[in-house]
Protein backbone atom coordinates (compact mmCIF):
# COMPACT_ATOMS: atom_id res chain seq x y z
CA UNK A 1 0.00 0.00 0.00
CA UNK A 2 1.38 3.37 -1.12
CA UNK A 3 0.05 6.38 0.79
CA UNK A 4 0.30 10.14 0.44
CA UNK A 5 -1.99 13.16 0.72
CA UNK A 6 -1.74 13.70 -3.04
CA UNK A 7 -2.07 11.20 -5.89
CA UNK A 8 -2.51 11.45 -9.64
CA UNK A 9 -4.24 13.28 -11.32
CA UNK A 10 -3.50 15.85 -8.62
CA UNK A 11 -0.79 18.30 -9.68
CA UNK A 12 1.66 17.81 -6.78
CA UNK A 13 5.02 16.36 -7.91
CA UNK A 14 4.74 13.38 -5.54
CA UNK A 15 1.31 12.59 -6.96
CA UNK A 16 2.84 11.84 -10.35
CA UNK A 17 5.76 9.95 -8.81
CA UNK A 18 3.40 7.70 -6.84
CA UNK A 19 1.35 6.88 -9.96
CA UNK A 20 4.46 5.86 -11.89
CA UNK A 21 5.77 3.76 -8.99
CA UNK A 22 2.40 2.10 -8.40
CA UNK A 23 2.16 1.07 -12.06
CA UNK A 24 5.74 -0.20 -12.04
CA UNK A 25 5.26 -2.33 -8.93
CA UNK A 26 2.00 -3.71 -10.30
CA UNK A 27 3.72 -4.74 -13.53
CA UNK A 28 6.33 -6.50 -11.41
CA UNK A 29 3.61 -8.69 -9.91
CA UNK A 30 2.80 -6.88 -6.65
CA UNK A 31 -0.77 -6.38 -5.45
CA UNK A 32 -0.72 -2.58 -5.24
CA UNK A 33 -3.16 -0.32 -3.47
CA UNK A 34 -3.00 3.45 -3.02
CA UNK A 35 -4.52 5.60 -0.29
CA UNK A 36 -4.61 9.37 -0.79
CA UNK A 37 -7.04 12.28 -0.55
CA UNK A 38 -9.26 13.75 -3.22
CA UNK A 39 -7.39 16.20 -5.51
CA UNK A 40 -6.76 19.44 -3.65
CA UNK A 41 -3.27 20.65 -4.65
CA UNK A 42 -3.75 24.13 -6.14
CA UNK A 43 -7.33 23.00 -6.91
CA UNK A 44 -6.14 22.32 -10.45
CA UNK A 45 -8.07 19.04 -10.87
CA UNK A 46 -11.82 18.50 -10.90
CA UNK A 47 -13.42 15.79 -8.79
CA UNK A 48 -12.48 12.14 -9.35
CA UNK A 49 -14.00 8.94 -7.92
CA UNK A 50 -13.18 8.16 -4.30
CA UNK A 51 -12.81 4.51 -5.27
CA UNK A 52 -11.38 3.45 -8.62
CA UNK A 53 -9.05 1.01 -10.31
CA UNK A 54 -6.30 2.40 -12.55
CA UNK A 55 -4.96 -0.50 -14.56
CA UNK A 56 -4.48 -3.05 -11.80
CA UNK A 57 -3.92 -0.48 -9.03
CA UNK A 58 -6.76 0.08 -6.55
CA UNK A 59 -7.09 3.68 -5.38
CA UNK A 60 -8.98 4.91 -2.32
CA UNK A 61 -9.31 8.64 -1.67
CA UNK A 62 -10.38 10.36 1.54
CA UNK A 63 -12.53 13.47 1.57
CA UNK A 64 -10.78 16.72 2.55
CA UNK A 65 -11.51 20.42 2.22
CA UNK A 66 -10.39 21.69 -1.19
CA UNK A 67 -9.72 25.33 -0.31
CA UNK A 68 -7.20 24.62 2.47
CA UNK A 69 -4.67 27.28 1.39
CA UNK A 70 -7.13 29.96 2.39
CA UNK A 71 -7.03 29.04 6.06
CA UNK A 72 -4.61 27.55 8.57
CA UNK A 73 -7.58 25.95 10.33
CA UNK A 74 -8.61 24.19 7.13
CA UNK A 75 -5.06 22.90 6.64
CA UNK A 76 -4.99 21.53 10.18
CA UNK A 77 -8.44 20.02 9.70
CA UNK A 78 -7.28 18.28 6.52
CA UNK A 79 -4.27 16.83 8.34
CA UNK A 80 -6.55 15.42 11.04
CA UNK A 81 -9.10 14.10 8.54
CA UNK A 82 -6.53 12.48 6.26
CA UNK A 83 -4.44 10.89 9.02
CA UNK A 84 -7.44 9.49 10.92
CA UNK A 85 -8.85 7.91 7.76
CA UNK A 86 -5.39 6.64 6.81
CA UNK A 87 -5.03 4.94 10.21
CA UNK A 88 -8.40 3.21 9.94
CA UNK A 89 -7.79 2.20 6.31
CA UNK A 90 -4.50 0.47 7.19
CA UNK A 91 -6.19 -1.41 10.05
CA UNK A 92 -8.94 -2.59 7.71
CA UNK A 93 -6.74 -3.43 4.72
CA UNK A 94 -3.88 -5.13 6.64
CA UNK A 95 -1.22 -4.68 3.93
CA UNK A 96 2.11 -6.52 3.96
CA UNK A 97 4.07 -3.32 3.29
CA UNK A 98 2.81 0.25 3.67
CA UNK A 99 4.62 3.44 2.72
CA UNK A 100 4.36 7.04 3.84
CA UNK A 101 6.25 10.16 2.87
CA UNK A 102 6.93 13.42 4.65
CA UNK A 103 3.63 15.16 3.95
CA UNK A 104 1.86 15.98 6.16
CA UNK A 105 5.20 16.31 7.97
CA UNK A 106 5.89 13.81 10.77
CA UNK A 107 2.23 12.98 11.49
CA UNK A 108 1.63 11.02 8.28
CA UNK A 109 4.65 8.81 8.94
CA UNK A 110 3.86 8.38 12.62
CA UNK A 111 0.23 7.51 11.85
CA UNK A 112 1.30 4.98 9.22
CA UNK A 113 4.03 3.48 11.38
CA UNK A 114 1.74 2.96 14.37
CA UNK A 115 -1.02 1.42 12.26
CA UNK A 116 1.51 -0.83 10.52
CA UNK A 117 2.83 -2.01 13.88
CA UNK A 118 -0.71 -2.93 15.01
CA UNK A 119 -1.40 -5.11 11.94
CA UNK A 120 2.11 -6.57 11.61
CA UNK A 121 2.88 -4.74 8.36
CA UNK A 122 6.30 -3.47 7.32
CA UNK A 123 6.45 0.31 7.24
CA UNK A 124 8.60 2.06 4.65
CA UNK A 125 9.29 5.73 5.40
CA UNK A 126 10.07 7.71 2.23
CA UNK A 127 11.93 10.74 3.60
CA UNK A 128 11.66 13.51 1.01
CA UNK A 129 12.49 16.22 3.55
CA UNK A 130 13.77 15.82 7.09
CA UNK A 131 11.40 17.48 9.51
CA UNK A 132 11.32 19.56 11.60
CA UNK A 133 14.81 20.68 10.52
CA UNK A 134 13.41 21.89 7.18
CA UNK A 135 10.83 23.96 9.04
CA UNK A 136 13.52 25.53 11.21
CA UNK A 137 15.73 26.45 8.25
CA UNK A 138 12.80 27.86 6.28
CA UNK A 139 11.63 30.03 9.17
CA UNK A 140 8.39 28.15 9.78
CA UNK A 141 6.71 28.32 13.19
CA UNK A 142 7.00 24.53 13.37
CA UNK A 143 10.75 24.99 13.66
CA UNK A 144 10.56 27.16 16.78
CA UNK A 145 10.76 26.27 20.46
CA UNK A 146 9.16 24.14 21.88
CA UNK A 147 7.56 22.61 18.78
CA UNK A 148 10.92 21.78 17.20
CA UNK A 149 12.00 19.46 20.01
CA UNK A 150 8.58 17.80 20.22
CA UNK A 151 8.31 17.23 16.47
CA UNK A 152 11.90 15.99 16.22
CA UNK A 153 11.21 13.43 18.93
CA UNK A 154 7.99 12.32 17.21
CA UNK A 155 9.71 12.05 13.84
CA UNK A 156 12.51 9.99 15.39
CA UNK A 157 9.82 7.67 16.78
CA UNK A 158 8.42 7.31 13.25
CA UNK A 159 11.89 6.54 11.90
CA UNK A 160 12.38 3.84 14.54
CA UNK A 161 9.06 2.24 13.53
CA UNK A 162 10.28 1.95 9.94
CA UNK A 163 11.40 -1.32 8.38
CA UNK A 164 13.20 0.63 5.66
CA UNK A 165 13.94 4.36 5.28
CA UNK A 166 14.41 5.71 1.76
CA UNK A 167 15.98 9.14 1.36
CA UNK A 168 17.51 11.14 -1.47
CA UNK A 169 21.19 11.88 -0.82
CA UNK A 170 24.27 11.00 1.20
CA UNK A 171 23.86 14.26 3.13
CA UNK A 172 20.30 13.39 4.16
CA UNK A 173 21.30 9.85 5.10
CA UNK A 174 24.05 11.22 7.34
CA UNK A 175 21.55 13.54 9.05
CA UNK A 176 19.22 10.61 9.74
CA UNK A 177 22.03 8.45 11.10
CA UNK A 178 22.94 11.30 13.45
CA UNK A 179 19.42 11.08 14.91
CA UNK A 180 19.94 7.47 15.98
CA UNK A 181 22.67 4.96 15.28
CA UNK A 182 20.00 2.23 15.21
CA UNK A 183 18.75 3.56 11.86
CA UNK A 184 21.94 3.01 9.85
CA UNK A 185 21.15 -0.46 8.51
CA UNK A 186 17.63 0.53 7.45
CA UNK A 187 18.53 3.52 5.26
CA UNK A 188 18.58 3.29 1.46
CA UNK A 189 19.37 6.13 -0.97
CA UNK A 190 17.10 6.22 -4.03
CA UNK A 191 16.65 9.51 -5.83
CA UNK A 192 13.33 10.65 -7.21
CA UNK A 193 12.06 10.29 -10.72
CA UNK A 194 11.92 13.43 -12.77
CA UNK A 195 8.44 14.83 -13.34
CA UNK A 196 8.09 13.45 -16.86
CA UNK A 197 5.77 10.57 -16.01
CA UNK A 198 8.63 8.17 -16.59
CA UNK A 199 8.91 9.09 -20.27
CA UNK A 200 12.16 10.06 -21.90
CA UNK A 201 12.27 13.41 -23.63
CA UNK A 202 14.47 14.45 -26.51
CA UNK A 203 16.67 17.35 -25.39
CA UNK A 204 15.87 20.63 -27.11
CA UNK A 205 18.54 22.19 -29.30
CA UNK A 206 20.09 25.26 -27.68
CA UNK A 207 19.16 28.65 -29.12
CA UNK A 208 21.98 31.01 -29.93
CA UNK A 209 20.03 34.28 -29.95
CA UNK A 210 19.34 34.35 -26.21
CA UNK A 211 20.29 32.71 -22.93
CA UNK A 212 17.31 32.10 -20.66
CA UNK A 213 17.98 31.30 -17.01
CA UNK A 214 14.94 29.74 -15.31
CA UNK A 215 13.84 29.07 -11.77
CA UNK A 216 10.95 26.59 -11.87
CA UNK A 217 8.94 25.75 -8.78
CA UNK A 218 7.78 27.26 -5.53
CA UNK A 219 8.90 30.86 -5.04
CA UNK A 220 9.58 30.32 -1.35
CA UNK A 221 11.31 32.20 1.44
CA UNK A 222 14.26 29.83 1.80
CA UNK A 223 15.52 29.94 -1.79
CA UNK A 224 17.42 33.25 -1.85
CA UNK A 225 15.46 34.39 -4.90
CA UNK A 226 16.01 38.15 -4.44
CA UNK A 227 19.74 37.45 -4.29
CA UNK A 228 19.54 35.24 -7.39
CA UNK A 229 17.66 37.90 -9.35
CA UNK A 230 20.08 40.66 -8.35
CA UNK A 231 23.07 38.50 -9.27
CA UNK A 232 21.67 37.61 -12.69
CA UNK A 233 20.78 41.26 -13.33
CA UNK A 234 24.43 42.24 -12.92
CA UNK A 235 25.19 40.56 -16.25
CA UNK A 236 22.38 42.07 -18.32
CA UNK A 237 24.59 44.84 -19.73
CA UNK A 238 27.39 42.42 -20.62
CA UNK A 239 25.10 39.81 -22.23
CA UNK A 240 22.27 41.34 -24.30
CA UNK A 241 20.60 37.95 -24.83
CA UNK A 242 20.44 37.06 -21.13
CA UNK A 243 17.01 36.83 -19.51
CA UNK A 244 15.59 35.43 -16.26
CA UNK A 245 12.25 33.65 -15.82
CA UNK A 246 10.44 32.66 -12.63
CA UNK A 247 8.05 29.80 -13.39
CA UNK A 248 5.67 29.17 -10.51
CA UNK A 249 4.22 30.98 -7.54
CA UNK A 250 4.79 31.37 -3.81
CA UNK A 251 5.11 33.72 -0.90
CA UNK A 252 8.06 35.59 -2.43
CA UNK A 253 6.32 36.37 -5.70
CA UNK A 254 4.91 39.69 -4.53
CA UNK A 255 8.29 40.93 -3.31
CA UNK A 256 10.05 39.80 -6.48
CA UNK A 257 7.44 41.47 -8.68
CA UNK A 258 7.69 44.68 -6.68
CA UNK A 259 11.41 44.87 -7.47
CA UNK A 260 11.63 43.30 -10.92
CA UNK A 261 8.09 43.19 -12.29
CA UNK A 262 8.71 45.99 -14.81
CA UNK A 263 12.12 44.81 -15.97
CA UNK A 264 12.01 43.81 -19.66
CA UNK A 265 14.33 40.84 -19.19
CA UNK A 266 12.85 39.34 -16.03
CA UNK A 267 9.55 37.57 -16.56
CA UNK A 268 7.06 35.78 -14.31
CA UNK A 269 5.07 32.79 -15.52
CA UNK A 270 2.25 31.34 -13.37
CA UNK A 271 2.05 27.75 -12.17
CA UNK A 272 1.09 25.37 -15.01
CA UNK A 273 0.72 21.56 -15.31
CA UNK A 274 4.00 19.80 -15.90
CA UNK A 275 3.30 19.05 -19.56
CA UNK A 276 3.32 22.80 -20.19
CA UNK A 277 6.15 23.52 -17.77
CA UNK A 278 8.37 20.91 -19.41
CA UNK A 279 8.29 22.73 -22.75
CA UNK A 280 9.18 26.03 -21.05
CA UNK A 281 12.05 24.45 -19.12
CA UNK A 282 13.36 22.69 -22.22
CA UNK A 283 13.45 25.97 -24.10
CA UNK A 284 15.76 27.46 -21.45
CA UNK A 285 19.56 27.31 -21.30
CA UNK A 286 20.22 27.12 -17.54
CA UNK A 287 18.14 25.98 -14.56
CA UNK A 288 18.54 27.49 -11.09
CA UNK A 289 18.63 25.42 -7.91
CA UNK A 290 18.85 27.70 -4.89
CA UNK A 291 18.47 26.77 -1.21
CA UNK A 292 19.52 28.36 2.06
CA UNK A 293 22.71 27.21 3.83
CA UNK A 294 22.29 23.89 5.63
CA UNK A 295 19.18 22.82 3.72
CA UNK A 296 21.06 20.29 1.56
CA UNK A 297 21.53 18.17 4.70
CA UNK A 298 17.76 17.80 5.16
CA UNK A 299 16.28 18.15 1.66
CA UNK A 300 17.04 17.43 -2.00
CA UNK A 301 15.27 19.68 -4.53
CA UNK A 302 13.26 17.53 -6.94
CA UNK A 303 13.85 20.06 -9.71
CA UNK A 304 17.44 18.76 -10.00
CA UNK A 305 16.21 15.48 -11.50
CA UNK A 306 13.76 17.33 -13.73
CA UNK A 307 16.44 19.65 -15.09
CA UNK A 308 18.89 16.78 -15.60
CA UNK A 309 16.38 14.59 -17.42
CA UNK A 310 15.72 17.49 -19.81
CA UNK A 311 19.47 18.03 -20.45
CA UNK A 312 19.38 21.44 -18.78
CA UNK A 313 22.62 22.57 -17.09
CA UNK A 314 22.24 23.79 -13.51
CA UNK A 315 23.39 26.87 -11.63
CA UNK A 316 23.54 25.73 -7.99
CA UNK A 317 23.35 28.15 -5.10
CA UNK A 318 23.90 25.41 -2.52
CA UNK A 319 26.41 24.52 0.20
CA UNK A 320 29.71 24.09 -1.70
CA UNK A 321 30.62 20.97 0.33
CA UNK A 322 27.22 19.30 -0.09
CA UNK A 323 26.40 16.14 -2.00
CA UNK A 324 24.47 18.28 -4.51
CA UNK A 325 27.48 20.50 -5.23
CA UNK A 326 29.84 17.54 -5.57
CA UNK A 327 27.50 15.83 -8.03
CA UNK A 328 27.03 18.94 -10.16
CA UNK A 329 30.75 19.54 -10.45
CA UNK A 330 31.68 15.87 -10.97
CA UNK A 331 29.23 15.53 -13.87
CA UNK A 332 30.37 18.78 -15.49
CA UNK A 333 26.70 19.58 -16.05
CA UNK A 334 26.46 22.30 -13.43
CA UNK A 335 28.17 25.34 -11.95
CA UNK A 336 28.21 25.95 -8.20
CA UNK A 337 28.08 29.44 -6.67
CA UNK A 338 31.07 29.61 -4.32
CA UNK A 339 30.37 33.02 -2.78
CA UNK A 340 26.80 33.56 -1.58
CA UNK A 341 26.53 37.15 -2.79
CA UNK A 342 25.31 39.05 -5.85
CA UNK A 343 28.83 39.11 -7.28
CA UNK A 344 29.21 35.39 -6.50
CA UNK A 345 26.03 34.57 -8.42
CA UNK A 346 27.14 36.75 -11.32
CA UNK A 347 30.60 35.13 -11.42
CA UNK A 348 29.16 31.61 -11.48
CA UNK A 349 26.63 32.60 -14.13
CA UNK A 350 29.41 34.08 -16.26
CA UNK A 351 31.23 30.75 -16.10
CA UNK A 352 28.07 28.97 -17.20
CA UNK A 353 27.38 31.34 -20.09
CA UNK A 354 30.92 31.15 -21.45
CA UNK A 355 31.46 27.43 -20.88
CA UNK A 356 32.07 25.38 -24.01
CA UNK A 357 31.38 22.02 -22.33
CA UNK A 358 28.45 22.63 -19.97
CA UNK A 359 25.63 21.86 -22.40
CA UNK A 360 27.38 18.84 -23.88
CA UNK A 361 27.85 17.42 -20.37
CA UNK A 362 24.18 18.03 -19.59
CA UNK A 363 23.11 16.24 -22.77
CA UNK A 364 25.40 13.35 -21.93
CA UNK A 365 23.91 13.14 -18.44
CA UNK A 366 20.39 13.15 -19.88
CA UNK A 367 21.28 10.34 -22.29
CA UNK A 368 22.29 8.19 -19.32
CA UNK A 369 19.16 9.01 -17.35
CA UNK A 370 16.73 6.10 -17.25
CA UNK A 371 13.58 6.10 -15.15
CA UNK A 372 13.63 2.30 -15.31
CA UNK A 373 16.83 2.29 -13.27
CA UNK A 374 15.19 4.09 -10.35
CA UNK A 375 12.03 1.99 -10.58
CA UNK A 376 14.18 -1.15 -10.57
CA UNK A 377 15.74 0.01 -7.30
CA UNK A 378 12.27 0.30 -5.77
CA UNK A 379 11.33 -3.15 -7.05
CA UNK A 380 14.52 -4.60 -5.55
CA UNK A 381 13.70 -2.90 -2.24
CA UNK A 382 10.15 -4.24 -2.17
CA UNK A 383 11.50 -7.69 -2.95
CA UNK A 384 13.37 -7.56 0.38
CA UNK A 385 10.00 -7.72 2.14
CA UNK A 386 9.10 -11.11 0.64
Amino acid sequence: MLTHRFFWPDAAPYATFLRVMADSLARAGHDVKVFASIPSYNNSVDSVPRLETLGSVQVTRSLVFRQEKRSTLLRLANVAIYCSQLFVHILRSRPDVVTASTYPPTVAALTTGLAARLVGARFLYHVQDIHPEVSKLSGSKLGGFPLFDILRWLDTCALRLAWRIVTLSDDMAATLRARSGRLAGRIRIINNLSLDDGKTTKPAAPQTDRFRVIFAGNLGRYQNLPLVAAGVARLFDRHPGLELMFLGSGVMERELRAIWGDHPRITFHPFVPFEEARAIIQASQLGIVSIVPGLAAVAYPSKIMTYQSLALPILGLVDPDSHIARDLEASGAGVVVRDRSESGVAEALERAITSTTLHAAARNLASRYEADTILAEWEHLMAEAR
